[in-house]
């Protein structure tokens, strides 16, 4: 009998230490909220809309102080600008979707002026170029009149269903560059696979637009990715993280929208290359490539959602590593969603990272994608620490990357990197 009590304490003992470790470790899990807001994750807020609606929320904020205008150093915008294209329409706009759901007049108005606006300069363009533009604007506007369904009447939408279809053909074989081919793709295989559901092309014309985006995908992969999965451009001379990482996107969105096995084998391949050069918090340096002078949070977004697609559990790393204050850290506008450059002690220039609400919106639209974890997690799992092909050699110790002989330090408070002498 004794025996038998001692067994049982003992039992007790260990399950009580169970239970406690058990809800530590969950308490640590949920300490850092990945959306920043201040409000522990739950199971019921572990959605890809509550993870985006923080964004959202916060940088159209930015514009009720700042207005509708937008920055980019880089590519030419020094001053602020206001939206004058439908995609920059589309994209600025699209931040008002959450609180127009609430019902809020003012995002509701911003939202309708984006859509009217866009409407008017697509229905009086002469030609339907620029395809990966037009077809991001489209996007955009069929998913705000998904999202809101009262912002059009119902003869509105049948004008700009009927226009969005007139764009399909030329807008399809539009001749786009490099990734913007794949983007335009992924796009315009969304609207066609919508409005076929609608009612407003035909069996026959949604196989020929099917044929035509599956021409122009295939072309795209063979100009710009080589057989290990490497996105490279320029003649297949310059790498880029962030193009490498939109094209995977584009792709695995292709191939989730097509059921084409091919395109999820290039996306999961090319996934899993861009984490081979990620710091163990996540963060990826942007000038071990070529342009752009930082990755920002739709950057970190493609990322995480490619690993969700492809069950590494380690996309919450790149998720986490978007959250909080991070980018937002203008501090002339505190609540403008941007990037900046990640070397330490280098130039900010800030630049706005706008394009977030297509990245975003392209992600919601993907069934699988919407429910993530959004509990932290600050550190890989499952790190890749080496890795050599064709083109790459890559020796990853989580606080050091060595990429073809040039190594990069993560420093800092884990926000900046830099670049150490050739090893």
């Amino acid at each position: 009998m004794k025996k038998t009590y001692q067994l049982l304490s003992i039992f007790f003992i260990f399950s009580f230490l169970f239970f406690v470790l058990s809800s530590s470790a969950e308490a640590a899990g949920k300490t850092c909220s990945i959306a920043g807001d201040g409000v522990t994750s739950s199971r019921a807020r572990s959605n890809l809309s509550n993870y985006i609606k923080y964004f959202y929320n916060r940088y159209s904020k930015n514009f009720d102080t700042n207005g509708l205008v937008y920055s980019s150093p880089s590519y030419g915008i020094d001053e602020f600008k206001s939206p004058r294209s439908p995609r920059e329409w589309l994209a600025l706009t699209s931040y008002y979707k959450y609180r127009a759901v609430n019902k809020e007049k003012k995002a509701t108005e911003q939202l309708r002026e984006g859509m009217v606006n866009s409407y008017k300069v697509l229905k009086n363009k002469t030609e339907h170029g620029l395809s990966f533009e037009d077809a991001e604007a489209i996007f955009l506007m069929v998913r705000t009149a998904e999202s809101i369904p009262a912002l059009l009447t119902s003869e509105e939408k049948k004008d700009y269903y009927n226009l969005f279809a007139s764009y399909l053909r030329d807008g399809i074989k539009s001749r786009d560059s490099e990734n913007r081919a794949i983007v335009a793709a992924a796009h315009w295989q969304y609207i066609a696979n919508f409005l076929y559901v609608q009612k407003y092309i035909s069996q026959d014309e949604k196989a020929r637009y099917d044929r035509l985006i599956k021409n122009k995908t295939n072309a795209a992969i063979r100009n710009t990715i080589n057989s290990d999965g490497w996105y490279m451009e320029g003649n297949k001379e310059l790498f880029s993280a962030h193009y490498h990482t939109l094209s995977a996107f584009m792709l695995m969105t292709l191939g989730d929208l097509t059921k084409n096995d091919r395109y999820l084998k290039y996306a999961e391949k090319m996934y899993y290359n861009i984490k081979k050069m990620t710091f163990k918090n996540g963060l990826v340096e942007a000038k071990i490539g070529s342009r752009p002078i930082g990755n920002g949070p739709q950057f970190y977004l493609m990322a995480g959602m490619l690993g969700k697609y492809f069950g590494d559990d380690d996309y919450r790393v790149y998720l986490n590593y978007a959250s909080g204050d991070r980018f937002f850290s203008d501090p002339a506008r505190p609540d403008r969603l941007e990037f900046h450059s990640t070397i330490i002690n280098s130039e900010p220039s800030y630049h706005d990272d706008y394009a977030f609400s297509d990245i975003a919106e392209m992600s919601l639209a993907i069934y699988k994608l919407r429910d993530i974890n959004l509990n932290c997690k600050n550190s890989f799992f499952r790190p890749i620490k080496s890795s050599r092909d064709g083109l790459m050699n890559i020796i990853n110790s989580g606080d050091s990357v060595v990429v073809n002989n040039r190594k990069f330090n993560l420093v800092g408070n884990g926000n900046y990197s830099e670049l150490a002498n050739n090893k």
